[in-house]
């Protein structure tokens, strides 16, 4: 995309809590390309500007909970992985209206890999159904990994992840050591550190266990692991990752590109949220 500036923003509630302007401004100024990212949030009882979102001129937009199915619904389009587990957290403008994509997944996976850690063969629990959870159970399959999906309501199967077994939390603490345990659910996303833990009891004992919030840097889910012996690993590098192909899907309308935005997302990262990125 060349001349102009490029029109961003984040939807969810809350949303204050995100380094996504922050990260994609960043990256902006190191290619020479204005990006004028955003925060956008919207009370779930605000139909006004929920509305409004979609009549905007924005050229795309990243969503955050609670809005990852509300939008793929109301996109034009899907990607085909975003059609089979009806979630987004990245939309996009092009001729024919809004494209919805789920990025989340390929974000995990590449972080994952990144901290030399395998997926294939390895048994995986994640911790939510929501998108996040379902994207990260398809993508993390797709690698190899043999994943158990966990939830207050196993008896529902989640769009796209029928073919997973699913439990309960009651059972979870009763389960035999994970070789991966992922949060995908929303507790420890911008609270305090002393919030009450997650229950994983010898699920997480020497396992990898990462958490796709970020903040804090340090959350209840990674503090309990951490006392079971666990390798931890923040939701930062997920962030960074799934922002990789988000660029690529938005500025080269291309999904091979990811990689090559990779070394700039994790150097803006660094700059901004330090912090976060030990």
């Amino acid at each position: 995309m060349t001349g102009g500036a490029l029109h961003l923003a984040l939807v969810g509630w809350p949303v204050g809590h995100s380094l996504s302007p922050l990260l994609w401004e960043g990256v902006g100024k190191r290619r020479g390309v204005t990006i004028e990212y955003a925060r956008y949030p919207v009370d779930p009882e605000d139909a006004t500007s929920w509305d409004a979102l979609w009549a905007s001129d924005l050229h795309g937009f990243n969503v955050t909970a609670p809005y990852k199915e509300r939008a793929a619904a109301r996109c034009d389009r899907l990607s085909p992985a975003a059609a089979e587990i009806r979630s987004v957290n990245t939309v996009i403008r092009d001729a024919g209206g809004w494209t919805g994509h789920s990025t989340d997944g390929y974000g995990f996976v590449r972080a994952v890999l990144a901290a030399d850690e395998p997926l294939r063969g390895r048994r995986m629990a994640v911790l939510g159904t929501g998108g996040a959870g379902r994207s990260v159970a398809r993508a993390a399959a797709e690698a190899g990994a043999e994943v158990t999906m966990v939830s207050r309501y196993p008896e529902r199967v989640p769009p796209g992840c029928g073919r997973f077994p699913r439990i309960g939390w009651d059972a979870l603490v009763e389960q035999d050591p994970f070789d991966v345990v992922v949060n995908a659910t929303p507790v420890g996303r911008g609270r305090s550190a002393s919030e009450p833990a997650l229950s994983c009891g010898r699920a997480c004992t020497n396992a990898l266990a990462l958490d796709l919030n970020y903040t804090p840097p340090v959350t209840s889910f990674l503090r309990a692991a951490r006392a079971a012996g666990a390798r931890t690993l923040n939701g930062l590098s997920t962030l960074v990752y799934q922002a990789c192909l988000g660029a690529a899907l938005l500025l080269d309308r291309d999904p091979a590109a990811a990689e090559s935005y990779e070394e700039d997302f994790r150097a803006v990262a660094r700059e901004v949220a330090p912090q976060v990125s030990r």
